[in-house]
């Protein structure tokens, strides 16, 4: 982003400040638009999908904390705490993810990464920072990309679904096994 700025001359107020940084990405983003089709580049551009269908869904808070337009919302840190269920292994295409299953994201996503990865960590799932033989699943809304992720997805047999395909999953995720009997 800094980068960017430099090039169009768009002064970085706040870097690694969200709105700073949604600011600058804006002022770049149009005289790009414009070079890209003044040299005929066709760029691969992704529907967003609204915040809105996000919100119908509880997410667990601390008590006296609020989430909306225009009110404080709550974020555990990134430093996450394990997972307290253990992994029960890969995820079966067209079946349920189970708590502790361990979900890795590869690649740009329509709704911002953290609030994937928080409610993945809300409905039980481990989020891993890599892909391992370990990996349950990987979230990636370019399936054919050559990241180090994908390509070490299709080596493990790991299955792979997109965002809209991982938040419908999310709906309808199968408790881990207690344990105890």
């Amino acid at each position: 982003l800094e980068s960017l700025a430099a090039h169009y001359g768009v002064v970085q107020e706040r870097a690694h400040h969200a709105l700073d940084d949604a600011r600058v990405l804006a002022e770049t983003f149009r005289p790009s638009l414009h070079l890209a089709a003044a040299a005929e580049i066709r760029l691969p551009l992704l529907a967003c999908q609204p915040l809105t269908e996000w919100s119908d869904a509880p997410t667990a808070r601390p008590p006296g904390q609020r989430s909306g337009f225009g009110q404080t919302s709550w974020r555990p840190s990134r430093k996450r705490p394990a997972c307290p269920y253990p992994n029960p292994g890969r995820y079966e295409p067209g079946g349920r993810l189970a708590q502790g299953m361990r979900v890795a994201f590869s690649g740009d996503t329509s709704v911002d990464r953290e609030l994937l990865e928080d409610r993945a960590v809300e409905a039980g799932m481990h989020v891993a920072t890599s892909v391992s033989r370990l990996t349950s699943l990987l979230v990636t809304n370019d399936p054919d990309s050559p990241t180090s992720k994908v390509v070490k997805a299709r080596s493990f047999g790991t299955p792979v679904v997109d965002e809209a395909a991982f938040m419908q999953l999310l709906q309808d995720v199968a408790p881990a096994p207690t344990g105890c009997g």
